[in-house]
């Protein structure tokens, strides 16, 4: 509390000092909480032919400033809270100001007590198309296509918040799935955003759908124990965690039927084998026997890689 006292010995008036003080905390408080995502966007096109690659580098920093400097969600995030992932555009063709070619988005987060970070989801995008004129503004607005570019990016902010949230609280992230879903809507007809497009199930349409869906409930609550009751307490109980994650996987063989052609299922095994196996190599020998032979059913193409496990 301020001292009346102590401001009129110094001969400043008290209401002064609080609107200073206001001031100071209006300014303060925008800076720890507003920016809620840390994105790292490269942008790059080794098989185009230019004479000035100066337009990839401008438009990498516009992605980068539009993602990092916008309020994204209704929460209140702290600096060293802020939800990491990445983008890596892989441009093939550039005619004129179209641009094409395939991304790839990873999203991360850290580990309680570790300064390990676990990716939670990464997926590969096959369909990038959009136009951009070197220093246009990139402008947005949410329920409607204001630029192909920036909707593209807003979809893939909200899958990022989305896992995020998903991995520390049960279904957290659903109402950023739904923004994801409403962005497929307004943008049917554009390329890489209907059912058809990308490799089989691997596009926007589909992962909007699985992430909605609620016959995939349980894949999205293996998200949260997965990352919650498992990865985040390693640290604290190594025998403890891998035992539940066990259990969580486990739990897949029960609605393989169901899971088998799934994108979600799909996502999480090749965004989560390599640390599978980690997990793995440190448990007893039968332990891992089992859940090499175990993983390898469930995920029959990265087998060769739970063999691993066993060395």
């Amino acid at each position: 509390m301020v001292n009346p006292n102590s401001l009129m010995k110094h001969n400043v008036n008290p209401l002064k000092k609080l609107t200073v003080i206001f001031i100071a905390l209006a300014v303060f408080i925008p800076s720890v909480f507003s920016q809620e995502i840390k994105a790292n966007i490269q942008i790059v096109a080794p098989r185009v032919q230019m004479t000035d690659k100066q337009v990839l580098q401008t438009l990498q920093n516009a992605a980068q400033q539009f993602i990092n400097t916008r309020k994204w969600t209704d929460e209140n995030i702290a600096s060293q809270e802020k939800i990491e992932f990445s983008m890596f555009f892989d441009i093939t063709a550039i005619n004129n100001n179209d641009f094409s070619g395939s991304m790839q988005f990873q999203v991360v987060r850290p580990t309680y007590n570790s300064t390990y970070k676990t990716t939670i989801f990464q997926f590969n995008d096959e369909d990038i198309t959009f136009s951009y004129r070197e220093f246009e503004n990139l402008e947005y607005q949410e329920n409607m296509n204001m630029n192909d570019f920036t909707t593209l990016l807003a979809y893939y902010v909200n899958l990022a918040i989305g896992m995020d949230f998903d991995s520390f609280s049960e279904l957290g992230g659903s109402p950023y799935f739904s923004k994801m879903q409403s962005m497929v809507s307004i943008m049917t007809n554009k390329m890489g955003w209907n059912q058809g497009d990308g490799k089989g199930i691997r596009n926007r349409f589909y992962l909007a759908e699985n992430l909605t869906n609620p016959r995939f409930k349980d894949l999205r609550l293996l998200t949260y124990n997965y990352h919650r009751k498992g990865m985040d307490q390693f640290a604290a109980n190594p025998d403890q965690a891998r035992k539940s994650i066990t259990e969580n996987i486990k739990k897949l063989k029960e609605t393989q039927s169901i899971f088998q052609n799934c994108l979600l299922q799909k996502s999480f095994f090749s965004t989560k084998w390599a640390e599978l196996v980690e997990i793995y190599k440190g448990a007893p020998v039968p332990e891992k026997t089992a859940m090499a032979k175990f993983l390898s059913e469930i995920d029959p193409t990265n087998s060769q890689r739970y063999d691993k496990i066993k060395s």
